[in-house]
């Protein structure tokens, strides 16, 4: 795994369990739009408590330098748009599948629920294939589906 801090934190601030905050766990598929990120800030604006996205991108087994880069990119613009609404964020690409990568960020910043950001999967969320479905299955914490256009 890759890890980045936001530009607003210092990476291992974002990651430190012992800190006072209320962590999120946020896979997401591809970058984040402006729209959704507001969104998830904005379901989280009634916490008291100081909050901490930790937003995962996997990438899978055996990607490219060129795809890592991508990737790299996408994260920091996702990161970025978070910041800019006053969100304090840490960011991990990985090479492991979905679930896996989540699994490591979960455990590592001790998040207390997840929000998976995906496009739209008919079939897939028919078949309770889509991400949402299997990181539900997989862990006991609240989780939020959005669908990014």
């Amino acid at each position: 795994m890759t890890q980045f801090g936001g530009a607003s934190q210092p990476h291992a601030d974002a990651t430190d369990p012992g800190a006072d905050c209320f962590d999120v766990a946020v896979l997401v598929e591809h970058e984040l739009t402006g729209a959704t990120a507001r969104r998830i800030v904005d379901m989280y604006q009634m916490k008291r408590e100081p909050l901490r996205y930790h937003v995962v991108r996997p990438l899978g087994a055996g990607p490219t330098e060129d795809a890592w880069e991508q990737a790299k990119l996408l994260l920091q613009k996702s990161l970025e748009r978070l910041e800019a609404m006053r969100a304090r964020t840490s960011g991990t690409l990985s090479e492991h599948g979905p679930i896996e990568a989540l699994s490591g960020v979960i455990d590592a910043t001790h998040s207390q629920e997840v929000v998976v950001v995906t496009r739209r999967h008919r079939l897939d969320a028919l078949l309770h294939r889509d991400w949402a479905s299997q990181a539900r299955s997989r862990f006991q914490l609240p989780l939020v589906r959005l669908v990014d256009h």
